[in-house]
């Protein structure tokens, strides 16, 4: 070891800075490239199966009408109303409100992010669904929808959406309790979203499961920008105060 630090003494430094537990541009960011990774295998072998294998569809159909011979009316007055969660209206609302918060405490790094994240939900998603060009399920739907079902865009929405909202809010609290109950409002809130397009007939299981992964990606993109720029602005200002 100590002959390959004499040797490479720089990429040396640049593999023990991969494991600094102190800033988020060491074993924080190794982490998370390690995640994307993992996801990106994930979202790819999925993809494949839903095209290529027949058990994952049979699967897909079997739990949509088990669902579908299960649902209620008033249950389906439920869902359909935390659906409308991950709707482009929601997003440009939310969207909204956020991107007010962000300009008045001039937070442009923020603001960045938040819109980078979703913009790279929608041509994602649109793209894969072009690309894939997966059918809805049939005969089963609560509602009609337009355009293809691979991934839900809903599902992808939702974890991107509310996912980088709960992180920004989490920077914000700094009890336990309060992260805790965010963190938990969050998941609770993005499985609703990504259950209720199951129940409504609208996708299939393996199309929810696909969102959730490419809408993780983003946000793991959108952290990321946000920790790594922040950490720059730090530094920046360290060196000028010496």
């Amino acid at each position: 070891m100590l002959r390959l630090r004499q040797r490479y003494p720089e990429l040396s430094q640049f593999v023990v800075n991969r494991f600094n537990t102190k800033v988020f541009v060491g074993l924080p960011l190794t982490l998370v490239l390690l995640a994307f990774g993992v996801n990106m295998v994930l979202l790819s072998h999925l993809t494949e199966s839903v095209l290529e294998m027949d058990w994952i569809v049979t699967v897909d159909r079997e739990f949509t009408f088990l669902l579908y011979n299960a649902r209620t009316d008033a249950l389906s007055i439920v869902f359909y109303t935390f659906t409308q969660l991950g709707e482009r209206e929601a997003v440009f609302l939310v969207g909204g409100v956020v991107s007010a918060v962000f300009l008045y405490r001039r937070n442009y790094v923020a603001l960045l992010a938040f819109w980078l994240t979703l913009a790279g939900v929608g041509l994602s998603t649109r793209y894969g669904k072009t690309l894939i060009s997966r059918e809805r399920p049939a005969d089963v739907a609560y509602y009609v929808v337009e355009h293809f079902s691979f991934p839900s865009g809903h599902a992808t929405t939702a974890i991107a959406l509310y996912g980088i909202l709960a992180y920004f809010l989490y920077r914000h609290y700094h009890t336990h309790a309060q992260r805790q109950l965010l963190l938990w409002l969050a998941a609770i809130l993005i499985l609703l979203v990504g259950f209720s397009r199951i129940y409504l007939g609208v996708h299939y299981l393996s199309d929810v499961l696909a969102g959730f992964l490419l809408g993780a990606l983003w946000l793991l993109v959108g952290i990321s920008l946000v920790e790594v720029m922040l950490y720059r602005k730090k530094r920046h200002t360290m060196r000028n105060s010496l």
